[in-house]
């Protein structure tokens, strides 16, 4: 795949690698593959992955896709623009610190440091030459001899490492035109526009404030943007910068907002107040780094903080003749935030223009309103009752409201998007129990589901003439994500990708026929392709993110499985298993557990190749002969409404009932000794790894819990109010209340527990483990509890203790509390709770 470069002509040193069509993703490993597997290769200082691609998109035509990616050489400078071209099969490097070093001081910065680095090294490979040939060495004042290593050439080797070399930002955000094919992006403070065709970027900011929220006009004759509030319209070749934005009453903000599609309109929402983030109580960090402890202090708004509330407005404007100001504001909408986790979203024109639709979820009812408002010009009765600040109120109708019973985070996906016929609307909803789309008829207040099964649908664009919704699901395998097109008029779902895996980050052309997405698999490491659904199995890698020794440590590929629990329901894993394994085997089981609601996350996914579920699970089982699992049990996102809203007033409960009917089962089927079974797991896995312990000690032996909220009470509102249950259910928590707390319950610990904190911890509060050791202590657990703290580390750790030292003490605490798993031909038996039903 030949790369073109935009801008000052330069050597460019980092190109990425020809990129011909890649079959299923195959990669080839090292040459000088070493057979042993050992931490310090599964967990370098560096690390072992580069940064991932983002934010794809496809011009109006759907010839080029753009994305953001920098490569693992310049990993710690910011993303820069690339471009890639379907007919040519070529992709384009559009930004570097070189190109925008002629703009930016930072860049220049960069560019400058990396030409004094290369001339470095090659005035040395030029000195080691001489002394071998005998020839004289280039001079300093022989210019012509340096011509081809002039400002802006670029080394890679030690770029990436020198923490006191510049940085570049690089480019934040873009955004293509309607019609042509040109975008406008964000880098520093200021907008560019690129133009694909002439290859040429002009400069179209320089200020110091922020510029977001980039629009094309419709027909692509200029752009808007928001400005610290301010929405400020410019047309290419004129001189005018008009402020489009009307006066709002005191103490409100313009947000957000969406110009209508034939430019004569506007409909945005403003924010009055302070957000729920901001609001809560201080409360205290301590910093042990100098001779005395410091105290630092961090905002958090816990469950029993008062909630002031937050206020939404959103308005219709008519631009009118917006230098002469004539343009009349419509008030349609006002919801005051009744608790942290209410959503709302920017509404959506339909594509003649006439009307807007939004969705507003309000946490304390638990109801979900579908609005509309038909756009209409303003009469001369309206304007004259408008309000003090020239107002015209004209609520929108509620033309559907429904009870949301499903996960926490389903209501902020709930976005209507109008049909070609701008009165039908489609979004999705859990009313079926999974996230489906449906298709609601605001005149007869009909909705229809479009998509079902047992699995979710996650849409993230719709075609320019709204017939079809391209989205990523679920469908036929949970482990896997692929890519749809869905017809919205016969509910006809087609899927353009062939390759087996999990996609995200998606862009489809609008005529569906052209792909961009990342991918990533076993065996097949993240990176951005590009194909034709048409022939979706001839895929082409974009990019090339991550060094060779990465290729050496992630050949293993997990087995996966499915059980069923005591209640019915398939639960989903992967294991590793050392190579001598026989079912016969009464090996050490190892479980990582996650177990919380976080969006679409889960644990036990294709390509899914994190430190605790893949690296370090398969380090156990190849090096000390475990059997290693991670298990997706009620309570993770991604498996329906049921599974993620599981926790609610009986918070960890269900993932208990999961994990011991799972470890029943690899009893049974999986060569496991039932007395050496382990388990750990991180923040929220921490807290799960803690209840395993405390509730059930006859099946779990050992646990390690790192970072877990081991009291509710004093974790953020966000969260606990949407997983543990409304403020009114919070109000009465007593600190020992087992329900919310594993204080009143840690007295139960029968086997060893190793709790481990980051100590500056500003997430998941220090004081927690703190908490919970003591309750320990006073119990007399002495010598079931240790602790491993580090002194500067912050939720995920990486203060003092690194990745590698962590999982050094991982092994170290495994092998003295389980042992090595060595083979056995001992016949294996279910633990005590085997029998155990739903009736228990």
């Amino acid at each position: 795949m030949p790369l073109r470069t935009f801008g000052p002509a330069v050597a460019l040193t980092f190109l990425l690698a020809g990129t011909a069509p890649v079959d299923a993703f195959a990669q080839s490993a090292s040459e000088e593959q070493s057979s042993e597997l050992t931490l310090e290769k599964i967990f370098p200082e560096d690390g072992l992955f580069g940064p991932s691609a983002r934010s794809a998109s496809f011009s109006a035509d759907g010839r080029y896709a753009a994305y953001l990616w920098r490569p693992y050489d310049e990993r710690r400078h910011g993303s820069d623009l690339y471009i890639h071209d379907f007919e040519s099969g070529e992709t384009v490097r559009v930004t570097s610190a070189v190109v925008m070093a002629r703009f930016q001081e930072d860049a220049r910065e960069v560019a400058e440091d990396r030409t004094e680095k290369e001339r470095a090294r090659l005035k040395k490979a030029d000195k080691a030459e001489s002394e071998d040939t005998g020839d004289e060495p280039m001079d300093d004042s022989d210019d012509g001899e340096w011509d081809d290593y002039e400002f802006g050439d670029i080394v890679q080797d030690g770029d990436a490492d020198a923490e006191d070399d510049p940085r570049y930002g690089g480019v934040f955000t873009y955004t293509w035109a309607p019609e042509d094919n040109e975008l406008i992006m964000t880098s520093g403070s200021d907008l560019y526009r690129f133009d694909v065709e002439t290859n040429e970027i002009t400069r179209l900011t320089a200020t110091r404030d922020a510029e977001r929220d980039v629009q094309y006009l419709p027909d692509g004759s200029g752009y808007t943007f928001l400005d610290d509030g301010a929405l400020v319209k410019i047309e290419f070749g004129k001189s005018e910068m008009l402020q489009l934005d009307p006066e709002l009453p005191d103490g409100e903000r313009m947000a957000a907002y969406r110009l209508s599609p034939d430019g004569s309109k506007l409909v945005f929402y403003s924010t009055k107040g302070r957000p729920w983030s901001a609001q809560g109580r201080k409360v205290n960090i301590m910093r042990y780094r100098d001779r005395f402890a410091e105290v630092r202090e961090v905002t958090r708004h816990m469950p029993d903080d008062p909630f002031e509330g937050f206020d939404y407005n959103v308005y219709l404007y008519d631009l009118g003749d917006a230098l002469t100001e004539t343009g009349d504001l419509i008030h349609i909408a006002y919801h005051k935030q009744s608790g942290p986790r209410d959503s709302i979203r920017v509404p959506e024109w339909s594509p003649d223009s006439s009307r807007v639709a939004l969705s507003i979820f309000e946490q304390e009812s638990e109801e979900v309103h579908i609005l509309e408002s038909v756009f209409e010009p303003a009469t001369d009765e309206e304007r004259e009752k408008a309000d003090d600040d020239g107002i015209i109120k004209r609520p929108a109708d509620v033309v559907y409201r429904f009870a949301h019973t499903g996960g926490p985070n389903t209501p902020n996906m709930i976005n209507p998007m109008y049909l070609s016929d701008s009165e039908r609307m489609a979004f999705i909803t859990e009313i079926s129990g999974f996230r489906h789309v449906h298709v609601l008829d605001p005149t007869y207040g009909q909705l229809d589901q479009l998509t079902r099964g047992r699995y979710e649908v996650y849409p993230f664009d719709m075609s320019e003439d709204q017939r079809y919704l391209y989205a990523t699901a679920t469908k036929d395998d949970p482990t896997q994500q692929h890519v749809f097109r869905l017809d919205l008029e016969t509910g006809d779902m087609d899927q353009l990708s062939d390759v087996e895996g999990f996609y995200s980050g998606v862009a489809v052309s609008d005529d569906g026929e052209r792909v961009v997405a990342t991918h990533v698999d076993f065996g097949s490491l993240r990176e951005l392709v590009a194909f034709e659904s048409d022939d979706a199995g001839d895929v082409m890698k974009l990019t090339d993110s991550h060094p060779e020794t990465t290729y050496d440590v992630t050949e293993a590929e997990p087995e996966y499985f499915v059980y069923e629990n005591r209640h019915g329901q398939d639960i989903y894993g992967h294991m590793f298993k050392p190579d001598d394994w026989s079912p016969s085997d009464k090996r050490p089981l190892l479980i990582y557990v996650y177990g919380g609601p976080l969006g679409t996350r889960k644990s036990a996914t294709r390509g899914s190749f994190s430190a605790p579920s893949y690296f370090f699970a398969n380090y156990m089982a190849q090096k000390h002969g475990y059997v290693t699992v991670t298990i997706d049990p009620r309570g993770q996102s991604g498996y329906g409404a049921k599974f993620e809203n599981a926790n609610f007033e009986q918070i960890g409960k269900p993932q208990v009932e999961d994990l011991v009917d799972g470890v029943n089962f690899l009893i049974d089927e999986h060569g496991v000794d039932p007395e050496k079974v382990g388990i750990h797991g991180w923040s929220f896995g921490g807290f799960q790894t803690q209840m395993c312990l405390y509730t059930e000690p006859d099946v779990f032996k050992v646990g390690i819990a790192g970072a877990g909220p081991t009291e509710w009470y004093n974790y953020n509102s966000w969260y606990t109010t949407g997983t543990v249950g409304e403020k009114e259910n919070l109000d009465d928590i007593k600190r020992e209340d087992a329900k919310y707390s594993l204080l009143g319950l840690a007295e139960n610990l029968e086997g060893k527990l190793l709790l481990v904190h980051g100590m500056e911890d500003a997430n998941v509060l220090f004081q927690d483990t703190i908490a919970v050791y003591r309750k320990l202590l006073q119990a007399g657990k002495e010598p079931n509890v240790d602790l491993f703290l580090d002194p500067t580390g912050g939720h995920g750790l990486g203060g003092d203790v690194k990745m590698l030292g962590r999982y050094r003490k991982y092994e170290e605490y495994l092998l003295r509390t389980l042992g090595t798993g060595e083979k056995s031909s001992s016949t294996p038996s279910r633990s005590r709770r085997a029998s155990r039903t739903s009736d228990d």
